[in-house]
């Protein structure tokens, strides 16, 4: 799994939102990323994507065509 690749695309989606999470998002924000970060296969870092896509949808203000992209070029990735 390419960690750096995935960071990068992960980190540009969520440039591209128009909010920054709050003080109370921030904990579960910050629980997340060590979550994705401590993952060892792109499926485990689609599988965290999924289960939390309303919270960070909600926190940087993604739509879901945003997030959809960002899975996609995950996916990309490993062929």
């Amino acid at each position: 799994m390419n960690k750096e690749a995935i960071t990068s695309i992960i980190e540009n989606a969520l440039r591209s939102g128009d909010k920054t999470p709050g003080i109370f998002d921030l904990a579960k924000i910050m629980a997340i990323k060590a979550e994705i970060q401590s993952c060892t296969t792109v499926n485990a870092v689609l599988g965290l994507i999924d289960e939390h896509r309303d919270l960070i949808s909600k926190a940087f203000g993604l739509s879901e065509d945003a997030i959809e992209e960002t899975v996609q070029k995950i996916r990309a990735i490993e062929g």
